[in-house]
């Protein structure tokens, strides 16, 4: 299993409580993996970018499958373009700071 912390732009304009409800009430997404709002940590990623939380979920899955999974949520809210950058932390801990493809 490996953790993943999600870290939106204030640019999607979309809080974490609110991604993490959008996760957690769809079937597919929610049957791989429960999503959780915690505090940001203000580790070494740009701390501009997170809204004083992260969201945090767990899974066994391949990162391009999560990747697809989150762009399908983001989607939903109505967010069609947008760039995931992922940064590995000591600890093991995979964060994806997401925001607007502006390509």
């Amino acid at each position: 299993m490996q953790e993943y912390q999600i870290a939106l732009s204030p640019d999607l304009d979309l809080a974490p409580v609110d991604f993490a409800a959008a996760w957690n009430a769809d079937n597919e997404t929610h049957s791989i993996a429960k999503a959780h709002v915690v505090p940001s940590t203000g580790t070494h990623y740009d701390p501009t970018l997170i809204a004083g939380a992260l969201i945090s979920i767990t899974t066994g899955i391949a990162s391009n499958t999560l990747y697809d999974l989150i762009k399908q949520i983001l989607a939903k809210k109505g967010h069609k373009h947008i760039h995931i950058e992922e940064t590995k932390k000591p600890d093991g801990t995979h964060i994806l700071v997401i925001d607007i493809d502006e390509g």
